[in-house]
């Protein structure tokens, strides 16, 4: 039976789980998703980090202001301790 699989690493980072919704914020006037600020920040305060790594410090970020978590997910297994690179 043939399943609709890709060869390619897929790897998508989501701004919360399925259950909940992300939501916005404001940074220096301009609107954004509260993930879109925590990812950013996380990396310029360094941009050496793991998945797992940079998937703590995001969650971490927002813990403290909203409900959200972040899920990081891919369409094979991964080793999440591998550096992430943009």
């Amino acid at each position: 039976r043939r399943t609709r699989t890709s060869a390619a690493d897929v790897i998508s980072w989501s701004g919360c789980k399925d259950s909940q919704t992300s939501a916005d914020t404001q940074v220096a006037g301009q609107g954004t998703g509260a993930m879109s600020w925590a990812f950013t920040e996380s990396l310029n305060e360094n941009k050496q980090q793991t998945y797992q790594q940079l998937l703590i410090t995001i969650r971490s970020k927002l813990k403290a202001k909203y409900s959200q978590k972040p899920q990081l997910s891919s369409s094979h297994p991964i080793d999440t301790n591998i550096l992430f690179i943009i």
